[in-house]
């Protein structure tokens, strides 16, 4: 335990200081994927298990500047989010999320930076059914807090909005996942879900999202395991205010998403992957980016 409880912590220290991997997203709300899968895979509802993570994901993207002219505006968010998970019996599990955030844009060669708290999250899963065989269907809802920075500034005013760490707002989350045990050596996981956002004090609301998520897992060899997702979201334009759209927000993005677990330990694995926009139908003139996910977790 206490070498697992080093290892964990000296790949903390390492993400906070900036050397360690990083997460670039356009937005709070642009991450593509299941969580809960990302942290525990397809076992869920494993009787009483208590895991954490920390997770380092690099996302990007770019757009055209909304003020006519044909400047590009390159926005990423470096991001580290430490989360916990507890199963309570085999039917119910609970994850917890808190994101810490850097973003940068950059227009023209100007770059302007922020960091803070982005917004804490906070997922269930009720275990609706169970095969014999260990396959099983759950509900899932989650509610996210608008406790994350919305009021950083820049030059002495408030920032622009994709610049804040936190969106400001509360928002919620329900749908329903699944797995099955297909052999002795992998698995089948799924899940879908809608993301719902309010409109922070500043007037702008992220757009509402659809999650699709479909993973298949196998062990390669002794302590190496192999998964390959594929992750669609679907999201309505932002408002910059009630009734006026963002133009260049939203739309449709399928990613391919080969991973990589390897097994430190007992119970630590170390997971790393990249998603790869293989299908893209996005409003207005932007572009979504190949991500870097990588990530530690073990279980106590």
């Amino acid at each position: 335990m206490r070498s697992r409880l080093s290892s964990f912590a000296l790949f903390a220290g390492l993400g906070l200081a900036g050397l360690g991997p990083a997460r670039l997203e356009a937005c709070s709300l642009c991450q593509c994927g299941d969580p809960t899968y990302s942290l525990v895979g397809a076992q869920v509802f494993e009787p009483g298990a208590f895991r954490l993570s920390l997770d380092g994901d690099r996302y990007a993207k770019d757009q055209v500047v909304a003020d006519g002219s044909e400047a590009r505006e390159e926005e990423v968010e470096s991001r580290l989010t430490l989360s916990a998970s507890h199963s309570f019996g085999d039917r119910v599990t609970l994850l917890a999320r808190l994101p810490f955030s850097h973003k940068t844009i950059t227009t023209g060669g100007v770059s302007e930076s922020g960091s803070g708290l982005s917004d804490p999250e906070l997922v269930g899963h009720v275990r609706l059914w169970r095969s014999g065989s260990g396959s099983w269907i759950s509900a899932t809802a989650g509610v996210r807090t608008p406790w994350g920075q919305n009021d950083l500034t820049v030059d002495g005013e408030r920032a622009e909005e994709h610049l804040q760490p936190g969106t400001g707002a509360w928002g919620g989350s329900a749908g329903l996942a699944f797995s099955r045990g297909l052999q002795r050596r992998s698995s089948l996981f799924g899940s879908v879900f809608g993301r719902f956002n309010g409109r922070n004090d500043a007037g702008y609301q992220y757009g509402d999202v659809v999650l699709a998520n479909l993973a298949y897992e196998r062990r390669l060899v002794d302590r190496l395991n192999g998964a390959l997702e594929l992750n669609f979201r679907s999201a309505r334009k932002d408002e910059e205010a009630p009734g006026e759209a963002d133009p260049n927000t939203g739309g449709n993005v399928l990613y391919l998403t080969p991973r990589l677990l390897l097994r430190l330990s007992g119970d630590m694995w170390l997971r790393a992957g990249v998603q790869i926009p293989i299908w893209k139908d996005l409003y207005g003139d932007q572009d979504e980016k190949v991500n870097v996910l990588v990530g530690l977790t073990f279980k106590l």
